[in-house]
C-alpha cells in the first residue's frame, strides 16, 4: 500500500508525474492487447495451450511398460454410455474410413461415460460427447461449422493401411456380409485399388488439409492410429485424448490413475478376457509403419527433442480371410510418397502433424526399396 502522508502538494504532483511516465509502457501493452489479441485481456488469459505430443521417457514410462508386462493394468469398470441430463458441448472426431474410427468411438465412450454419435445418425441430438465423421470423404457428411462444434480430434492411419482397411468395408457392404468380418480376397483389393488408388490419395490428402485448416492447433488435437494401438504410447495418448475432451463444456473424464486400465480394456480388448467390446473396432493389418527416429526427423529439419519416439506393436487381424500384405505397384508409393512429401512441407511447423507425416514417408520409402 502507498502512502502520501509526509509529501508537500508540489512534492505529489512531481511524484505522480513520475510514475504516469513509467506506467505509460504498461498501460500501453494492456491496449495493444485489447486491440490485437482476443477481445478481453481476462479471455487470453482464458485460453488453453496446445496439446503436443508426449516425449518418450524410458524412464518416465517405466511404469506402463511394467502393465506390459505384468499384464496388470489395474482395475476398472466401463459401463454402458449415457446421455447426460446437462448440456455438453460436443467434439468431432474426424478420421479417414479405414482408420479405427469405432475404435475411438468407444475409448472417448470409456473416457468420459456418455454416449457418442455420427455425422448421419444423430438428428439433431446434442448432449452427445462426440460425433465421428470422415467428412469430406464420400463417407461423411458435412455438418456444422467450427462455432458450433469448437473442437476436433483428428485421427490419421497410414494410408498404406487405411486405403486396404476402408476396401475391406466396401467388401463386406457390396457381398451383404457383417461389419468387421471378412478380408477381401487378393485379387479383389488389387482390382479396386488400382481403379481408386488415385482418387483415395487425393480424398486422403483434402481430409488432412481439411481438419488442419478449419481447426487451430489450440481446438485440434492429432493422434495416430498406430500409437494408439502402441503398447507403451498408446495409454499415453489415451491421457492426451481425455485431457483434451475434459475442455469441452460439461465434459469430466475418468481419473488419470485409471486411463491406462481403460485404455488396455478398449483396444488390447483381446488380451483381456474380462472385456465386453467385442466387434467395436477396425481390423488391423501387418506392417504397421513404426514412428520416425531421430534421424529421421532431423533428416527434414525437425527438432527431434520435442516428439515422442516409440515402436509400435503389430497386432493381428480381426477379419477372417486371405491373410496377406497388401501389394502397391511401384509408381503407387511413388505417388503416395509425393503427396505426404507436399504435406509435411506444407505443415511441417505443426508439431503434431510433423512427425506423423515423417514417419509415414520412411515407411513408404522402405516398402518401395523391398
Amino acid at each position: 500500500k502507498f502512502c502520501w502522508s509526509g509529501f508537500t502538494m508540489k512534492q505529489r504532483e512531481k511524484l505522480a508525474a513520475g510514475l504516469l511516465v513509467l506506467l505509460f509502457p504498461v498501460i500501453l501493452l494492456v491496449s495493444m492487447m485489447d486491440a490485437f489479441g482476443p477481445s478481453s485481456t481476462q479471455h487470453h488469459r482464458a485460453l488453453y495451450n496446445e496439446i503436443l505430443p508426449i516425449i518418450y521417457d524410458e524412464n518416465e514410462h517405466e511404469h506402463i511398460k511394467r502393465m506390459k508386462a505384468t499384464g496388470d493394468y489395474g482395475e476398472c469398470e466401463i459401463r454402458p454410455p449415457v446421455f447426460p441430463d446437462h448440456e455438453i458441448t460436443p467434439t468431432f472426431s474426424a478420421s479417414y474410413p479405414g482408420s479405427g474410427a469405432k475404435m475411438t468411438w468407444v475409448l472417448i465412450e470409456a473416457i468420459t461415460g456418455f454416449s457418442t454419435g455420427d455425422d448421419f445418425g444423430i438428428n439433431g441430438a446434442h448432449n452427445i460427447v462426440s460425433i465421428k465423421t470422415h467428412y469430406p470423404s464420400s463417407e461423411g457428411k458435412q455438418m456444422a461449422a467450427n462455432e458450433v462444434v469448437p473442437r476436433a480430434i483428428l485421427l490419421l492411419r497410414h494410408p498404406l493401411s487405411a486405403f486396404p482397411s476402408y476396401y475391406n468395408y466396401l467388401y463386406e457392404m457390396e457381398n451383404k456380409l457383417e461389419n468387421h468380418s471378412t478380408r477381401a480376397p487378393l485379387e479383389a483389393w488389387i482390382s479396386w485399388r488400382d481403379a481408386n488408388f488415385d482418387k483415395e490419395i487425393e480424398n486422403w490428402r483434402r481430409f488432412v488439409e481439411y481438419w488442419m485448416d478449419n481447426y487451430s492447433p489450440i481446438n485440434r488435437l492429432v493422434v495416430s492410429y498406430e500409437k494408439i494401438t502402441d503398447d507403451i504410447m498408446g495409454a499415453v495418448e489415451a491421457t492426451r485424448i481425455a485431457e483434451f475432451l475434459s475442455r469441452s463444456k460439461g465434459v469430466v473424464t475418468c481419473p488419470p490413475e485409471l486411463i491406462a486400465c481403460v485404455w488396455h480394456k478398449v483396444v488390447k480388448y483381446k488380451e483381456n478376457s474380462s472385456s465386453n467390446n467385442e466387434g467395436r473396432r477396425l481390423q488391423e493389418i501387418p506392417e504397421i509403419p513404426a514412428p520416425p527416429t531421430k534421424e529421421e526427423l532431423a533428416k527434414y529439419g525437425i527438432d527431434p527433442s520435442q516428439f515422442a519416439l516409440s515402436d509400435p506393436t503389430n497386432p493381428n487381424s480381426h477379419r477372417s480371410g486371405p491373410t496377406y500384405t497388401p501389394p502397391y505397384t511401384k509408381q503407387q508409393l511413388k505417388d503416395l510418397l509425393s503427396t505426404l512429401t507436399a504435406l509435411l512441407e506444407r505443415y511441417r511447423e505443426e508439431k503434431s502433424l510433423a512427425p506423423i507425416l515423417v514417419g509415414y514417408i520412411d515407411a513408404v520409402e522402405k516398402r518401395g526399396e523391398s
